[in-house]
């Protein structure tokens, strides 16, 4: 008879809906094999094509170096480790029994800075606005793959946010659905358009703006919100002033603006919560459509300083201790201490 243990486990990496709720949830047995490299002397994305990662799809040097590789400052990678995997086939749904499923094809990158001790908050506004047109050109490649329904760029900072490796990363993820909480807000703007023939989201931000309680920050082009109905202590959105339903048609002239936002939003929140571990990623619009008038992208910044428990986990009721209106004026009052 066989020993279980030498048993080699089959793979799986799909997508499956749940036969109650209609969500889609990944499965991506794959992912539990990546490494952890917190605590540990040496970092795999210090120098990465020197730990085994292989040579990036797109880099670019640091603002104001020559064009030289060794003058790297950020470039993208394929994941070692994906949720996705790349296929010539767009996947098509099958069933097994009652159940739905559809095969994880897609893209799975990572977003590597150059510096393994300054996160996002301690880059100047000229290199936080090349990692945004970083993000912005790739999200215009892929979006244009055939098979890609949504792209999704996201941030885990720390290992309370999911974070395996220290050093500073981001990660995009091209993938054939539009997934569950990106939909539910499409839907619940377009709901919210028929009904009402305005942008939820504009609607929103008129509000604030009048009401001022929960303004964090604001420039030219961006202003930066504690939501109203914040799902955990000291959320903050960033929000493009003016309506726009697509990350990926950002201008240059408005990258600058966006960093400074993003700059300001993250010192301030480390400057309260003392360092906190945070996820940030940006909610735009689906792949396949544009200009959208019911849907405005934003980017959701999430500090990890507290743990869901049983209630959260029973209902999905997030328990929020500290209001945002509470959360707005301290991180007002913070300095932020940016680097000009």
């Amino acid at each position: 008879m066989m020993n279980n243990k030498n048993k080699k486990e089959k793979s799986v990496s799909e997508f499956r809906k749940d036969l109650v709720s209609g969500e889609w949830i990944l499965i991506s047995t794959k992912r539990k094999l990546r490494p952890r490299a917190f605590g540990k002397k040496k970092c795999i994305f210090e120098d990465p094509q020197k730990n085994e990662n292989p040579f990036p799809v797109i880099w670019h040097p640091r603002p104001g170096k020559s064009n030289d590789f060794k003058n790297w400052f950020i470039q993208i990678i394929p994941n070692k480790f994906p949720v996705l995997q790349k296929s010539n086939f767009c996947p098509e749904i099958s069933m097994q029994g009652p159940y739905e499923k559809v095969e994880s094809t897609g893209f799975h990158e990572v977003i590597i800075t150059r510096d393994h001790d300054r996160p996002i908050h301690k880059m100047t506004i000229e290199e936080i606005s090349l990692v945004l047109r970083v993000y912005r050109d790739r999200y215009q490649m892929l979006e244009k793959e055939k098979c890609i329904e949504y792209v999704l760029i996201f941030h885990n900072e720390g290992e309370l946010a999911g974070a395996s490796i220290l050093h500073p990363h981001s990660q995009l993820v091209a993938m054939p659905i539009v997934p569950p909480d990106v939909s539910g807000s499409i839907n619940g703007g377009l709901d919210f358009y028929e009904r009402h023939k305005k942008c939820v989201h504009c609607v929103m931000l008129d509000y604030e703006k009048k009401e001022k309680k929960r303004i964090i920050y604001q420039n030219k082009h961006f202003i930066v919100i504690a939501p109203y109905a914040s799902r955990v202590p000291y959320e903050m959105r960033i929000f493009p002033i003016k309506h726009s339903s697509d990350f990926e048609e950002i201008s240059d002239r408005e990258i600058p603006f966006l960093a400074d936002a993003l700059k300001d939003a993250l010192s301030r929140v480390s400057k309260v919560l003392k360092n906190p571990d945070y996820n940030f990623f940006i909610h735009t619009s689906s792949a396949r459509v544009t200009d959208v008038p019911y849907y405005h992208w934003h980017i959701e910044i999430l500090p990890r300083a507290y743990k869901w428990a049983g209630l959260e986990l029973g209902t999905g009721v997030e328990v929020v201790v500290v209001s945002p209106e509470e959360a707005a004026e301290q991180l007002r009052k913070a300095k932020n201490g940016k680097n000009k």
